[in-house]
């Protein structure tokens, strides 16, 4: 995700821990879930897919790449209906 980020409009935010003595930056996201399911295309052939789910902040850096990548996904795998992106605006 962090790669692709740039080219699909939009920056991952970074953030320093409330106890970090040294103010280390990470990026403000997590893994919450992770999987490889199996899809079986053709009889005896299959291919194993994988799915992430992403939490986090991100900034939109530009507009209208932001929303193409809204509308067509992002990732190898958009084909088989993965790489969709849920944005909540923050509060």
């Amino acid at each position: 995700m962090v790669d692709r980020s740039e080219k699909s409009g939009f920056e991952l935010v970074k953030q320093v821990g409330v106890n970090d003595l040294n103010e280390t930056q990470t990026l403000a996201f997590k893994i919450v879930e992770r999987d490889w399911p199996m899809l079986h295309r053709n009889p005896g052939r299959a291919v194993r897919l994988s799915r992430v789910t992403f939490e986090g902040l991100l900034r939109v850096e530009n507009a209208e790449t932001f929303k193409q990548t809204l509308v067509k996904g992002i990732g190898r795998e958009k084909a088989f209906g993965m790489g969709m992106m849920t944005v909540i605006p923050e509060a």
